[in-house]
């Protein structure tokens, strides 16, 4: 073969594999882009006068969310747990998990013809004698701790565990773990570079993502701080009549490396 064809079909495969990188990209990105504020979570929490508590909690996503998700597992992304899976899976688990210690507990599913999503509305008898030992730690504190000798709520934010992490907690190295080998064409480096910018993409999308709190009037914070291990730092909330919104940018608050946290709300 003459050097000039040497050449084009060298060229040829660079081009081919800077597309192949390009389409991958254009899956990450465009999905992203287009479902900035389709992703929602309602917490609603009103203390009565005989001291129990009312809880709602809304968890609600642009239906064009979940046809992004589809659509990068079609284009060749890892298939990973969707929206759809994972309100499935907490139908199932939280009236278990809540079994006995609460009242008229109810699932409702949210279905229109943009959005999906659930509601989850049950009673606390008595907040004060709570057995908060008695529920797991899970990503969303559904039920906030109450401790009445120090007049504080605590809300405790676990991040939530991709399907790597989860093997990788059971013995085994993870998706993240794994090493991948280089291609000769140097897709691999390709791979990693487009993995890289997926994540840092996916994080600017997660960072706008609202976690809101409403307090009933008889929930009236003083002030409210964040505490990730010794780090504290405090942040505002805004009153709406006798309710107090907290308005929570839950995924930038894990940080780069999705730590846990506490937000601690100081009652008057």
């Amino acid at each position: 073969m003459k050097s000039s064809g040497i050449m084009n079909v060298s060229s040829r495969s660079g081009v081919s594999r800077r597309f192949s990188i390009a389409a991958r990209a254009a899956l990450v990105i465009l999905p992203l882009f287009l479902l900035t504020q389709c992703f929602q979570i309602s917490h609603i929490l009103d203390l009565k006068d005989d001291g129990s508590l009312d809880v709602r909690w809304l968890f609600k996503f642009s239906k064009a969310l979940e046809e992004a998700q589809k659509g990068q597992q079609q284009g060749g992304e890892k298939k990973e747990q969707g929206l759809g899976d994972m309100m499935e899976k907490q139908k199932k688990e939280i009236p278990e998990s809540l079994k006995g210690l609460v009242k008229n507990l109810a699932l409702k599913k949210i279905e229109s013809e943009y959005d999906s999503g659930m509601e989850i509305s049950f009673m606390v008898p008595d907040y004060a004698k709570f057995p908060f030992d008695k529920i797991k730690k899970e990503e969303f504190p559904l039920i906030p701790q109450y401790y009445s000798s120090k007049k504080q709520l605590i809300f405790h934010f676990e991040p939530m565990k991709k399907p790597g992490e989860e093997k990788k907690d059971a013995g085994g190295k993870g998706a993240e773990g794994e090493k991948k080998e280089a291609a000769p064409d140097g897709s691999a480096a390709g791979d990693q570079s487009m993995d890289q910018m997926g994540k840092q993409i996916t994080q600017l999308f997660l960072s706008s993502v609202r976690y809101q709190i409403f307090l009933g009037k008889k929930i009236n914070p003083e002030r409210i701080i964040i505490k990730k291990g010794k780090e504290e730092k405090k942040i505002d909330m805004m009153k709406i009549g006798d309710l107090t919104l907290v308005d929570l940018p839950l995924f930038a608050m894990f940080g780069d490396k999705e730590e846990p946290f506490d937000m601690i709300l100081f009652l008057k």
